[in-house]
């Protein structure tokens, strides 16, 4: 049920909803399954500072790129290349 735009378009009551927060009967959307993901440290080669960055693996594919915040070169932050 989407909620209202305006106060006076409130329910009297509201529906019951599931103990996860979710409307009884409603599907709720897939995000990521964050136990099929693997996690690795190594440094980026796009120049020569080599920034540490942090890799999120899944099905041994890139999911995506972070800066590594505990690398004492570049502290998490990464420049244009390295994205």
């Amino acid at each position: 049920m989407p909620l209202p735009a305006r106060p006076e378009e409130m329910p009297e009551t509201m529906p019951a909803m599931a103990p996860d927060g979710a409307n009884e009967g409603d599907a709720l959307p897939r995000f990521e399954d964050h136990a099929a993901q693997e996690v690795k440290y190594t440094t980026c080669y796009m120049c020569a500072c080599r920034c540490g960055i942090k890799v999120t693996l899944e099905d041994d594919k890139i999911r995506f790129i972070q800066g590594n915040p505990d690398h004492p070169i570049n502290r998490g932050v990464l420049c244009a290349k390295g994205n």
